[in-house]
């Protein structure tokens, strides 16, 4: 009997198709995956069964990996950076997929139809997926804007930006700060920000609900005998600071080496080492701090009088969701309330001030940590 080269292609389908169908889903050495169903269809053209089954296959594999990264990604970031996960993840997904085993075939309404039992490689998947920055936190409460600034000795070094700053940023970015790009700083560069006030002025002018003010140190380690490589140790002091008040809300310090033949190098991997470190400890603090207590200024125009300031703050005082609630500064018709909230932000809040009483609350700004409003005539 002559085998036509149609018929032999599949065959040879047939046989390979028999072979993942006969495997047992296993892991290797190292491995970690997960085993998941999925289905792939494609229009049915009988006059190519060969490439009609290759592309079912082939969608039933995608949608196998799909299904994974759906559970490291919400479905609003899956459609937001579809473009991203479509060429980087789904363009290719033979790597993902360790063994595969088909347990339905078949031809229905027009479509052909392959059912496949994968055994996923799921951790490669998380691995990529965060490599292409796709699986940051959520943001903390408020998704407050960050600026920050580390110096030497109270002044801009352009070593400190690139290393230390640099890597304060992507600790920040990692725990889902949103995080003020380096080049919006760039005005400020040999400005004095040696204490609180000076950097909270620079935090008022770029809009950011907090700055990151650091200092960094690094000295070599001359006493050790390294075998040509050269140490650095870097020390860095963060402190959090809210630009509408001043106020030092978390600091944190810590200390740690870098070590490379180049003496350059080994300075900048000091301070990034320094840096990152630092950074998450904050970013930790800073994320507990906003999840429970949040404070907010409130600025309100147009009260007649101090009597109408405090009615005002009375009626704060009384809503649930607000644990403290004082006036810090008033002048011709301006008051300036320090509200202190269980985890309310800036932008609950601004919801809420339009129902308080008959003082007819005109919403004009809102920030994380700052609302502005007017009161009615």
């Amino acid at each position: 009997m002559r085998i036509t080269p149609r018929a032999l292609s599949l065959l040879v389908l047939a046989l390979a198709v028999a072979g993942c169908s006969g495997s047992r889903l296993t892991l290797g050495p190292n491995e970690e995956g997960e085993v998941t169903e999925a289905e792939g269809w494609t229009p049915h053209d009988p006059k190519d069964l060969l490439s009609t089954k290759r592309r079912s296959l082939t969608d039933a594999q995608k949608k196998a990996v799909e299904r994974v990264v759906g559970v490291y990604i919400s479905a609003k970031t899956r459609v937001a950076m579809a473009v991203t996960v479509n060429q980087n993840i789904l363009a290719d997904v033979s790597g993902y997929i360790r063994k595969y085993d088909v347990i339905d075939e078949r031809e229905e309404g027009g479509f052909y139809k392959t059912r496949i039992r994968a055994l996923v490689l799921y951790r490669k998947i998380g691995k990529d997926l965060k490599n292409l920055g796709l699986m940051r936190p959520p943001p903390p409460p408020g998704n407050p804007s960050v600026a920050v600034m580390i110096t030497s000795a109270g002044r801009w070094s352009a070593e400190r930006e690139t290393s230390a700053a640099s890597a304060v940023r992507q600790a920040l970015l990692e725990k889902g700060f949103k995080v003020i790009d380096s080049a919006a700083l760039s005005r400020f560069k040999g400005k004095d920000v040696a204490n609180a006030s000076a950097a909270a002025g620079i935090g008022r002018d770029l809009g950011a609900d907090l700055v990151i003010l650091g200092d960094a140190s690094v000295h070599e380690l001359r006493d050790v005998n390294l075998g040509g490589f050269r140490s650095f140790r870097a020390r860095v002091t963060l402190q959090a600071i809210k630009p509408e008040t001043s106020q030092v809300i978390a600091t944190k310090t810590r200390e740690a080496s870098g070590l490379d033949p180049v003496a350059t190098v080994a300075r900048e991997k000091a301070l990034e080492n320094t840096g990152l470190l630092a950074g998450e400890e904050l970013s930790d603090e800073l994320g507990q701090l906003l999840a429970s207590r949040i404070e907010v200024s409130i600025l309100v125009k147009g009260l007649s009088d101090v009597e109408g300031v405090q009615k005002l703050t009375e009626a704060l005082r009384l809503q649930p969701d607000i644990a403290a609630a004082s006036l810090s500064g008033y002048n011709d018709g301006a008051a300036v309330l320090q509200v202190t909230t269980e985890g309310v932000t800036g932008e609950e809040l601004a919801k809420m001030l339009p129902t308080l009483g008959k003082f007819g609350l005109k919403v004009r700004s809102i920030s994380s940590y700052r609302v502005e409003v007017e009161a009615g005539k």
